[in-house]
């Protein structure tokens, strides 16, 4: 018995052996023929009787290539839903908090994964409306507050509406008003209560925030934002909790009161919030003063200058010369941070008329004299070596004097500011596009930063450099304006319960799906390795 290969024995060509060509025909010799064959015509042999040939017929060549192809495309579809049934996916959370200051009301829609980290979730800003109406205006005037809940119901996906908390907090505002009408300030927080009832979200809370809360909940937002709570690795996607306890201090002023909150060098007694977040404790300690926001500041220095008055004129050196305006004495005599210096019922409905003076030595002077009761320096603040992130009235009041960006002293925005006073109203007006209502204010601004810096927080030359002033603060974490709202949400997450991650796909579809796709792989497996070469009867040609 003999033979002969018609191909040579190497994998190339077996691989070209692999595309269509005609039948190969062994030659019979001494009546016995020998077909050589292998694995796609290599190693195997084959003894075919006399008169027989050796055919791999196009048909089984296409369909051993497509069986091939579909193994291999079975192998990555399983690996690929191992891999994405793996990756479990983590339910997003929402909740929306509303501000209800004494100037304005602001709504935040905030966003987290359910499951949290340590406890406490990673909170991003999804949206923010401004609601230009002050909450004891909502009565009269609910049209701007309406929509911005309207705004964030939109914001929030239709499937998460329903568990989506809102939450009101009323500042210090409200604070004046129930100490003015307690009945009243009842009536306004029943009437909001009623209608986020009627809104689609799950009402969790409509109160008046308390001073030293607001401040401690702004001083949560500004460390959360600049990763002193917790960090991005953005090597691992992974988040960790960062080296040490240093932390940064925040500084809010507002309309009617402002705070200041850090973690003191040694822990005190009094004023101390206590948080966990994370899975680390801070020791807040954390001030509100009533009556020293801007607005509430500047009646307290009307009502001081109104005291040396005989007429219905009242000169004014925080307002620049040229500027004028009346004023009922309603409002200057009506706040409980004014009440006391004139309690004569009728000088309330009478009208005042403000002169502007444009004096900065005397408005500077006349500030400072605000400092100089116990109204303030109520009891000793703790010593502090942090550096401090001051928002609100405060940035938007260095910002207007280009000082809220880079390195600025005391004595330059004192110089700033001292020019800015002496300049003439109709000056001022041609060179700064603001509204009226604001501008007017920016001397008295100016000066009221400084002091309240200086002689109620206690900032010398020296400290000075350690205040940022910030509005909207962005880091690997997410971004958000600097406020109290944030910081309450976070601390909220840590009463609500945390939800597992679920699997992207079924269990029992995607036990199907493997199991089908396991036995077609076995089937084509089975029929690759044991398919043979078929022999046909020899054909005289």
């Amino acid at each position: 018995m003999s033979y002969r290969p018609t191909y040579p024995l190497d994998w190339t060509y077996w691989w070209k052996s692999l595309s269509p060509n005609p039948v190969s025909v062994i030659p019979m010799e001494d009546n016995v023929a020998a077909c050589f064959s292998c694995l796609r015509q290599s190693i195997y042999l084959q003894i075919c009787d006399e008169g027989a040939q050796c055919r791999s017929p196009n048909s089984s060549r296409w369909r051993r290539k497509v069986a091939i192809v579909l193994v291999i495309c079975i192998i990555i579809t399983i690996v690929c839903l191992a891999v994405v049934q793996n990756k479990k996916k983590t339910p997003s959370k929402y909740g929306v908090v509303a501000d209800a200051g004494s100037s304005h009301t602001g709504i935040y829609v905030y966003q987290w994964l359910a499951d949290k980290e340590n406890g406490t979730g990673m909170v991003q800003q999804v949206m923010e409306c401004t609601a230009e109406d002050p909450l004891t205006e909502f009565e009269r005037n609910p049209n701007s507050t309406l929509h911005c809940l309207k705004v964030a119901v939109k914001s929030v996906p239709s499937i998460k509406r329903a568990e989506t908390t809102i939450s009101l907090g009323a500042t210090a505002g409200m604070r004046l008003l129930s100490l003015k009408n307690e009945s009243m300030a009842n009536h306004i927080i029943q009437l909001i209560h009623k209608t986020l009832s009627t809104t689609v979200f799950d009402m969790r809370d409509v109160s008046i925030l308390d001073g030293a809360d607001e401040g401690a909940f702004g001083w949560i937002t500004v460390n959360y934002l600049t990763g002193k709570l917790v960090e991005l690795n953005t090597w691992t996607n992974s988040f960790t909790l960062p080296e040490g306890m240093d932390t940064f201090g925040a500084l809010d002023l507002g309309g009617a009161s402002t705070q200041i909150s850090y973690v003191p060098l040694e822990r005190s007694t009094n004023d101390t919030l206590v948080f966990r977040l994370y899975g680390r404790n801070y020791n807040v300690y954390t001030h509100s003063y009533l009556c020293f926001g801007q607005n509430q500041a500047l009646l307290k220095l009307l009502a001081n200058l109104s005291e040396e008055i005989t007429g219905d004129g009242l000169d004014v050196p925080c307002f620049q010369k040229g500027y004028a305006f009346n004023l009922m004495g309603s409002k200057l005599f009506g706040s409980p941070c004014t009440h006391q210096h004139n309690t004569d019922t009728k000088e309330h409905n009478r009208t005042i008329s403000l002169v502007g003076l444009g004096d900065p030595g005397a408005c500077s002077s006349s500030i400072a004299n605000l400092f100089n009761t116990l109204d303030f320096h109520q009891e000793s603040q703790p010593p502090f070596t942090c550096n401090f992130m001051a928002f609100s009235a405060f940035y938007y009041t260095m910002s207007f004097f280009n000082l809220s960006e880079g390195s600025s002293s005391p004595e330059q925005l004192n110089e700033t500011v001292w020019t800015f006073c002496a300049l003439p109203w109709h000056e001022v007006k041609a060179r700064w596009s603001v509204p009226e209502k604001y501008l007017s204010n920016y001397c008295f601004a100016g000066f009221y930063v400084l002091h309240l810096l200086t002689l109620g927080y206690r900032f010398n030359k020296s400290t000075w450099s350690n205040i940022k002033f910030v509005n909207k603060l962005e880091g690997t974490l997410g971004k958000g304006r600097a406020g109290w709202t944030l910081g309450y949400m976070l601390n909220l997450t840590n009463l609500l319960p945390e939800e597992a991650p679920v699997n992207p796909i079924h269990l029992v579809p995607f036990a199907v799906v493997i199991s089908l796709l396991v036995l077609g792989l076995f089937v084509l497996i089975v029929l690759l390795l044991f398919k043979s070469e078929i022999c046909f009867p020899s054909r005289n040609v």
